[in-house]
């Protein structure tokens, strides 16, 4: 019988590190996509999944068993990520050799899975990032506007407007780089 996720928190809050594995091994991936899509760096990514995991267990001895899990782990990578975003940012703009800076970030960054071709992952780079995060959310990882809207701390309207802004954002950097490739 599979625990759910309330019994394993309620087991590491008492220490059980088997328990963490087994929430680590069902979430890891899902967190670690998410996050990945709004940072665009696998070992930033991958950094930043350690953190969100490091937090899941300090936090478990003080766990509300009506919480869901996966609203938490969502709002703290998401968070996490998007606060690693703005500090890159500012590192970059602070930085004389920014340029420089931006073609080795440019060089870490994961090529496009195999469904996604490379305009698109370039359409979705040139995103915000909160256009960036909530298509992660409803179009990668399938959730819902209402639950996005508590992840973020937004209304659900507020997601809705993202959702539309992003995605014109897309139809025009792609409308664009189709008229280029055709010329």
């Amino acid at each position: 019988m599979q625990l759910s996720d309330i019994e394993l928190m309620r087991r590491i809050a008492g220490g059980d590190q088997q328990a963490f594995s087994v929430l680590l091994d069902r979430h890891s991936k899902m967190v670690l996509n998410l996050v990945y899509r709004i940072v665009l760096s696998r070992d930033d990514a991958e950094d930043l999944c350690q953190e969100v995991f490091e937090r899941l267990w300090k936090q478990a001895p003080d766990w509300r068993d009506d919480a869901k899990l996966t609203t938490w782990l969502y709002r703290v990578a998401n968070n996490l990520a998007l606060n690693y975003k703005q500090r890159v940012q500012q590192r970059h703009v602070l930085d004389n050799g920014s340029l420089e800076l931006l073609v080795e970030h440019a060089e870490s960054v994961m090529p496009p899975n195999e469904n996604e071709n490379l305009a698109v992952h370039d359409a979705l780079k040139a995103l915000p990032d909160n256009q960036r995060a909530v298509m992660a959310f409803r179009f990668y990882q399938d959730v819902s506007v209402k639950d996005i809207a508590v992840i973020m701390g937004l209304s659900a309207k507020a997601v809705e407007s993202l959702i539309s802004r992003a995605k014109q954002q897309l139809r025009t950097c792609l409308l664009y780089t189709s008229d280029a490739a055709d010329e």
